[in-house]
């Protein structure tokens, strides 16, 4: 198992977890207090190709070539 672990806002933890090489990636959301996020199975999970989509994007408008209000 595959984990990449970030601090956000409000004292919380994300983990993005992938269990197999080309699997799919689980959004892992939890409290301080270890308690986790519900987050509904249509947003929890991330298919590989979809992420390697995101990834492009943000490269696509870091460097210029997309438009992004949110991504500069």
């Amino acid at each position: 198992m595959n984990t990449l672990s970030f601090n956000i806002n409000n004292g919380r933890t994300m983990k993005l977890i992938q269990r197999s090489h080309d699997g799919s990636i689980l959004i892992h959301i939890e409290d301080s207090n270890g308690h986790i996020e519900t987050i509904p199975d249509n947003e929890a999970f991330i298919d590989a190709g979809d992420m390697v989509m995101l990834i492009n994007y943000f490269r696509n408008c870091k460097n210029g070539t997309e438009k992004s209000d949110y991504i500069k």
